[in-house]
Parts: C-alpha cells; sequence; structure tokens
C-alpha cells in the first residue's frame, strides 16, 4: 500500500497543459488544475487513500491553527477542517452503498502523510506556514488526481458520487492556495 501511496504522489505531481475550465462551488469557471487524474483505482484503494487524504487534511490543519504564525494560514486551515470534515461523512455514508461493500478504512495515517505530521510537528516557529503550505499544495495536487480520475471512470456509482462532489471542493481548495502568498 505505501508504494501505491508514493505512486499516487508521483502520479499527482506530474503536470499537463489544461485548456478545458471546471465550475468551481460558486459558480464562477476557473481554470481546472494541471494535474492529471489517477484512472483505474479499485473501489478499494480509492476508499482507504481518500480517507488518507481526509485524514493528513484535518490532522495537518489542527496543527497549524496551532502553530501557525500568518492570519490566512489559520483561515485556511480552519476551512481545511470543515471541508474536510465533510468529505469523510460522505465517503463513510457512501460505503453502505457499495457493491460489493467496502469496509470503513483503518484510522491510522499512511507512512508518508504520518511523516509529514511529523515534519511539521518538528517545524520551527519561523518555518512552520511555509511548510504547512507547501504540504497543502501538494496533498491537493495529490487529492484532484485520485478523486477526479475516480469521477471519471470508478467502478461504483456511490463512490463515484462521493469523488464527482468532491472535485469542486478540492478546486476551490487549489484556488485558494494560489491567493496565499508563498503557498503554491
Amino acid at each position: 500500500m505505501r508504494k501505491m501511496l508514493i505512486c499516487i504522489s508521483s502520479l499527482a505531481l506530474v503536470s499537463v497543459p489544461a485548456a478545458a475550465f471546471a465550475q468551481s462551488a460558486g459558480g464562477m469557471a476557473m481554470p481546472a488544475p494541471n494535474v492529471q487524474p489517477m484512472t483505474g483505482t479499485s473501489s478499494q484503494n480509492y476508499v482507504a487513500w481518500a480517507a488518507d487524504s481526509d485524514m493528513y487534511e484535518m490532522q495537518s490543519s489542527k496543527l497549524a491553527l496551532a502553530k501557525a504564525k500568518n492570519k490566512a494560514t489559520k483561515d485556511f486551515a480552519r476551512e481545511m477542517i470543515a471541508d474536510h470534515m465533510k468529505t469523510t461523512r460522505a465517503l463513510m455514508a457512501a460505503l453502505p452503498k457499495t457493491e460489493p461493500r467496502i469496509a470503513k478504512p483503518g484510522k491510522m495515517l499512511s507512512e508518508p502523510n504520518a511523516a509529514k505530521i511529523a515534519a511539521l510537528k518538528d517545524a520551527p516557529a519561523d518555518s512552520f506556514d511555509a511548510l504547512y503550505m507547501q504540504q497543502q499544495a501538494e496533498a491537493h495536487k495529490t487529492a484532484y488526481a485520485l478523486h477526479k480520475g475516480y469521477a471519471m471512470d470508478g467502478q461504483d456509482p456511490a463512490l463515484r458520487q462521493v469523488a464527482t462532489s468532491a472535485v469542486p471542493i478540492i478546486e476551490k481548495h487549489m484556488a485558494h492556495l494560489q491567493g496565499i502568498p508563498g503557498a503554491m
């Protein structure tokens, strides 16, 4: 599983030209992220990776509320906690509808995401904000690739709906990151 998560991170960092435009949650057109959707993901892997992504977002953002110096960083962290709680609830609500049934994922972070949390905990106060924002930019590219890919070709209809509704949330987060100096 660790190799697969590393593969996801690597794939998400590969940029491709994006001429298409996406609809943001507010209805305003914005350029689609320059991230290749990761297609061909099994439903089981989609659930595990989406849950891991949400857990990382919430844990890292709780650290940001405690350690960040910049108001914009703390505001972003609050948005991450609220939005990723919603995406987690949507994912968990879809699990009983999956066919075949997919069990709830574990509550432990993957090794790569646990290492990111450890780095944030160890970060000196004067560099915490920059590290948090850099990690957020990377994590959202990975999440976009996962959710967009599953929304395109996922096998389970309930999970495909979860992925489809997560994409504009992630796009909103990526747009927000672009508006914070030093984030992207």
